[in-house]
């Protein structure tokens, strides 16, 4: 049977992982002098409290190639099929490259998600539900590969702090979104995050985001639709109960590394276009 392999920007729980059966190895996050493995040593609620307090934004580490090596080798005569966050966003995916080539074998499959969070989670499900059913390593690369040209991904941010304080934004930007309490609605375009649009007030957000969604017409209702906040539970569920999805995925809280640029309070969702 495969081993199916993420990195901690899926965001699932420690519990979840385990309960796929799945290795999730661990992003870090760094404020000032401390570390901390992301899903693993603090828990959300104590990373967004960091995070509000903290005056400078942390920085994250990437997933090292001697730390895919050492996750390669607990698996020897098993094949790998590693699903890590788009190769645009982080250098996780070509560590996991250069390892796989270190480790001189043919029997891990690589696959760059182009995307991260809620939907690089749906895709890994995918490959669990293909590994239970029997599905080799290849095969399922193979069909995870499609999938994931077919996964969307939308965002509402409920703050511009932390875009502010990670240089995406200007101070000046910052200083008019606060005054005028604009939500950016961003998306992840060819592996690329990207700003879609800016509404007044989380609920204009929801909706803003939602017309993007329904103008471009290509939701897949036969697939499931998967929903992340980062502690904001109740605008998660307006969103839900906005969409009405046949087939809810699950739902995920933002871990540590996303946490940090997208601050507390976004909604997230993602979903799988039509063929």
């Amino acid at each position: 049977m495969p081993i199916i392999m993420t990195d901690s920007t899926s965001d699932f729980s420690l519990e979840q992982a385990n309960e796929l059966g799945i290795e999730m190895l661990s992003l870090k996050v760094n404020f000032d002098h401390d570390s901390y493995e992301d899903k693993r040593t603090i828990s959300s609620e104590e990373f967004y409290e960091k995070l509000k307090q903290s005056k400078n934004l942390p920085t994250t580490s990437l997933i090292g190639v001697g730390d895919f090596l050492q996750a390669f080798s607990k698996y020897p005569t098993q094949e790998i099929v590693v699903i890590t966050l788009s190769s645009k966003l982080s250098g996780t995916f070509q560590s996991a490259e250069i390892a796989k080539e270190e480790s001189g074998r043919q029997d891990i499959y690589l696959i760059d998600s182009g995307t991260i969070t809620v939907g690089m989670a749906m895709l890994v499900k995918l490959a669990v539900k293909m590994r239970d059913e029997g599905k080799s390593g290849s095969e399922i690369a193979s069909q995870v590969r499609e999938y994931a040209k077919r996964t969307r991904i939308y965002a509402v941010m409920d703050t511009l702090l932390y875009l502010v304080k990670g240089g995406r934004l200007s101070g000046v930007q910052g200083a008019l979104g606060s005054v005028f309490s604009l939500k950016p609605i961003l998306t992840i375009v060819d592996g690329s995050l990207s700003t879609l649009a800016k509404a007044r007030g989380m609920d204009k957000g929801l909706q803003t985001m939602l017309d993007f969604i329904n103008k471009e017409g290509n939701l897949d209702p036969t697939m499931p639709v998967g929903f992340a906040h980062s502690l904001n539970i109740p605008k998660m569920r307006q969103l839900q109960e906005i969409m009405k999805p046949e087939i809810i995925d699950g739902e995920y809280v933002l871990g540590r590394v996303v946490g940090t640029h997208a601050g507390p309070g976004a909604v997230i969702v993602s979903f799988f276009s039509k063929e």
